[in-house]
């Protein structure tokens, strides 16, 4: 099999961990962790598990982070990592091996890359049992069959990801694409998936009611995808930061507003929306100490973004970090001042997953007009300083056409 390893042995990383400090795509232009490779065919696990040939694989904003070596030394996430691996898991793929009753050979599934108690055998801890997968309490546990372990397919030494031409996942992992719907629309299903989730921490028990104005911050795939899922529960005043002029016109396909992405042209139009009322400290940012955005979600990650979610959000608010970027300075004065509830989310649940298919397949979303780049595995170093630079290519979904040679 081919296949795109990440491999940070030191040797690797000593020349490209400094010259990444200078120029992020230095990674991707020479020799670096990042390679393809010709590897030998994956062995199953066990019976439980379904060979696959991937077909589509989305470039995520992580597979990025990770590709140009922006990811901080000390992330905590690191030790539920293992390496070397193949890595994609935003996967379209078609079924290659035994699949049971319920799958056959040649179909065209879905994968939810996390891995719970189920891939390990094991019963359900109490998150898996919610079908929250994402925290399942086994997390960096073995896989039996697995030389490494890790959170999702695409992290795991051992257990390739859909950036190769085979791989396996188990059974439980897999949905079969809706009829009808071409199979690169599929790429789309864990990113919406992610944005369901998101938008559920928002909207869901009643927090925050559909008439109250919500922020979301970045007009990226994931932001698109917040901004969907949001419409789709009934969101009735959803403005997005946007940043360039191409994802204005998406984001108000899905009926939503557009704001500025500049920090302070955000809060005054915020401050408009929202009837707020500002402060001015001696520096930095203004910020409204009344008024403002009933929730925010931050769909960037990034200290900046951070900092803007309490400027704007009102007081006893609500921020959904969806994104997390480099660890740096962050004024979080506010989070206690205006008494802001700041919530992560993170992946999504098992039935986000067939919601954001649905999505796909009924219309709620001009998915054509996201998935903006598509090229061969042979080209991932084009593929990924794409994905990079979207304002540079236009972009907002990259995929890897797994099978295609030009």
């Amino acid at each position: 099999m081919l296949g795109l390893v990440f491999d940070p042995r030191p040797a690797r990383l000593a020349v490209a961990g400094a010259l990444s400090r200078l120029d992020p795509l230095w990674a991707l232009r020479g020799p670096g962790p990042l390679g393809l490779r010709r590897l030998p065919d994956p062995v199953s696990p066990g019976p439980e598990w379904v060979a696959l040939e991937p077909i589509f694989t989305g470039v995520c904003g992580s597979d990025v982070t990770q590709a140009t070596l922006q990811a901080d030394w000390d992330n905590p996430l690191s030790g539920l990592v293992s390496f070397p691996h193949v890595m994609g898991h935003e996967i379209v793929a078609r079924v290659a091996g035994p699949a049971g009753a319920d799958l056959s050979v040649g179909e065209t599934v879905v994968v939810n890359p996390w891995l719970g108690c189920a891939a390990r055998g094991l019963p359900p801890c109490p998150a898996c049992a919610e079908g929250m997968l994402p925290l399942c309490a086994c997390q960096g546990e073995p896989l039996p069959g697995v030389s490494g372990s890790g959170i999702h397919t695409g992290n795991i030494r051992g257990l390739p990801g859909g950036m190769g031409t085979r791989m396996h996942a188990h059974r439980s992992q897999l949905r079969r694409l809706p009829e009808g719907l071409e199979p690169r629309a599929g790429v789309l299903a864990d990113p919406l998936a992610v944005g369901a989730h998101a938008a559920e921490q928002v909207l869901g028990g009643g927090r925050i009611a559909t008439s109250g104005l919500v922020v979301v911050l970045g007009a990226g795939t994931i932001g698109l995808a917040v901004t969907a899922s949001l419409r789709r529960l009934g969101a009735e005043r959803v403005m997005v930061s946007a940043a360039w002029p191409y994802q204005r016109a998406l984001v108000e396909a899905l009926g939503a507003g557009t704001i500025s992405h500049r920090p302070q042209a955000v809060v005054d139009q915020v401050a408009e929306a929202g009837g707020g009322r500002l402060s001015r400290p001696w520096r930095g940012l203004p910020w409204l100490i009344a008024g403002g955005a009933a929730a925010v979600v931050d769909a960037v990650g990034s200290t900046a973004t951070a900092e803007l979610s309490l400027a704007i959000v009102r007081p006893g608010g609500l921020v959904v970090r969806v994104g997390v970027g480099r660890a740096r300075r962050t004024q979080a004065t506010l989070n206690y001042f205006k008494e802001v509830t700041v919530v992560g989310s993170n992946g999504y649940r098992r039935d986000d997953l067939d919601i954001a298919l649905g999505m796909l397949a009924g219309g709620d979303v001009r998915w054509r007009d996201w998935l903006t780049h598509r090229f061969p595995l042979a080209a991932w170093r084009v593929a990924f300083r794409t994905a990079a630079r979207p304002q540079e290519h236009g972009a907002v979904k990259v995929t890897i056409a797994i099978g295609e040679n030009s």
